[in-house]
């Protein structure tokens, strides 16, 4: 059975949870298309409490990781912030043990080598994907970028996720660009 777990660490300033809306949106979608080809999808939101828990919910065990934070990249390194007072660097996720398939950052300036190495090291073997936006995304933009994503990996199963992501591309009002890594 596929798992997606959303991690959510600071919210978006809008106020409003992106992890919430997407698990929202993708049940309802489970529901009213061919329920029979998601119905064993297992799409499991969590809202991180502090630093402990979000790196406790990075290791668990999963398909698909979405991260829902802030990011940004100050004097050449990338890092997330995941609550009012704590980030996480690419060093100390190079650290953990990543056990997801997939990981998708949703978070601005997320899509630069540090980044990107850092997680495909913690998740050897088992990371194939990695996939971030390189510049800053607006919330509804990245919440679509999402959403539509996710529709085309679990509902339609698309075997290359990197058909998913260029479903996304390819819709006018798209404009923000993600970058996706594929493991070796």
């Amino acid at each position: 059975m596929p798992k997606l777990i959303l991690i959510e660490g600071l919210r978006k300033y809008e106020g409003i949870s992106e992890v919430d809306a997407l698990s929202n949106a993708l049940q309802l979608m489970k529901k009213s298309c061919d329920g029979r080809r998601a119905r064993h999808l297992k799409i499991i939101p969590h809202r991180a409490k502090n630093k402990k828990d979000f790196i406790r919910w990075l290791q668990k065990e999963t398909d698909f990781l979405h991260i829902s934070a802030h990011g940004e990249r100050e004097n050449g390194i990338t890092t997330l912030k995941i609550t009012q007072r704590s980030k996480i660097t690419p060093d100390q996720i190079k650290k953990l043990t990543i056990n997801a398939r997939v990981v998708f950052v949703n978070a601005c300036q997320q899509a630069h080598d540090d980044m990107a190495n850092a997680f495909l090291t913690a998740g050897k073997p088992k990371i194939q994907y990695y996939i971030a936006p390189k510049v800053d995304v607006p919330f509804d933009e990245a919440f679509i970028v999402a959403l539509l994503f996710y529709k085309k990996a679990f509902i339609e199963k698309r075997k290359r996720l990197s058909y998913a992501l260029k479903y996304v591309y390819k819709l006018k009002d798209i404009r923000t660009n993600y970058w996706y890594w594929e493991s070796p």
